[in-house]
């Protein structure tokens, strides 16, 4: 097995980033390459001496694109710069996806405690209950379609019923943090076509660039499961938020996931429907998305000082609109 890792940065990370490449380092199996994919006119402070570099244009999508379009090795470990992992990590999510026969294998974030090998994956009922209300997190235990275009419509998260973590855990999308993917499948994608994630957004946030990936791949037959006994740490460098003040936060947010949200439902979910009773199926997991995610925004911004972030994600859906009538 060769694989290359793919590291998107803005070389702004500091010790996480040097975290990240001692981790890489350390694996018992070491990667054939590592690629390293900067905006123009931005450079890395720490260099292990073997990493290629590629320059391209400042995006989450764009970045990533190029970096994938670079892999010249059987598979790839995709990750962001400011993870940390053990040593065994590759090695265990190659030997996760031969054992399953997965195209496509995720790790989890969060380190489990020592000597360990159950978990308890349940959240508290109150965060249950806000993400059932949001449509961003359900418990799926065995495989459901419409549950399926509901979490990739709204957000995925894992919540599992069970604290079985030898079951492998299918899904339909993911979290680009962090994935170890074979290249063909990867490529096959044509993440570069899904640019539009990051053009008209604010700060070039952009958002729903997972499931844009995930799903899409998911829609050409792959296999996507996550390995849940193994995991990696992310370090949460925030190193690509520009915004200065808590309403530019809410108002990029709710903007960038109005606007894409909306446009990846209609392209990859509503487009994609083989008959009229799918697409209905999938009406009604946008709907659902659309008045939960909207009401739920509203509530937590009744005070006057946030009605700027609300007519920031009003104007996202507008914006939504005259894409989606252009396509």
């Amino acid at each position: 097995m060769n694989y290359t890792v793919v590291i998107r940065t803005l070389g702004n990370t500091g010790e996480k980033y040097q975290t990240l490449l001692q981790s890489i380092k350390a694996q018992t199996l070491p990667p054939k390459e590592i690629i390293v994919v900067l905006p123009f006119g931005y450079k890395v402070d720490y260099q292990m001496g073997s990493e290629r570099f590629i320059f391209t244009d400042k995006g989450m999508v764009s970045q990533r694109a190029v970096g994938i379009q670079n892999v010249q090795t059987e598979y790839m470990l995709v990750v962001d710069d400011d993870l940390e992992f053990g040593p065994d990590f590759v090695e265990d999510l190659y030997r996760w996806g031969i054992q399953n026969q997965l195209d496509c294998v995720l790790p989890m974030e969060g380190i489990l405690a020592p000597n360990s090998t159950k978990i308890d994956l349940r959240y508290p009922l109150k965060i249950r209950l806000r993400g059932a209300f949001t449509g961003q997190l359900f418990q799926v235990y065995r495989k459901s379609p419409f549950l399926d275009k509901i979490t990739a419509t709204a957000g995925h998260c894992v919540y599992l019923n069970s604290n079985d973590l030898d079951q492998c855990y299918f899904v339909a999308t993911g979290n680009f943090q962090c994935f170890f993917i074979k290249t063909e499948v990867a490529k096959n994608v044509h993440f570069e076509d899904e640019i539009w994630l990051q053009q008209g957004t604010l700060s070039q946030y952009a958002a729903y660039d997972d499931p844009s990936f995930f799903y899409k791949s998911y829609l050409q037959g792959s296999r996507i499961a996550y390995g849940l006994k193994i995991r990696y740490k992310h370090l949460d460098a925030s190193a690509g938020h520009q915004e200065k003040s808590r309403v530019q936060i809410k108002s990029t947010r709710y903007y960038s996931i109005a606007r894409n949200r909306t446009i990846f439902w209609y392209k990859f979910l509503y487009n994609t429907a083989s008959n009229p009773f799918t697409r209905f199926g999938v009406s009604i997991c946008g709907l659902y998305a659309f008045v939960n995610y909207t009401l739920y925004t509203i509530l937590i911004n009744l005070q006057p000082k946030y009605w700027k972030a609300l007519s920031a994600m009003f104007k996202g859906y507008s914006d939504a609109y005259k894409v989606i009538q252009k396509m």
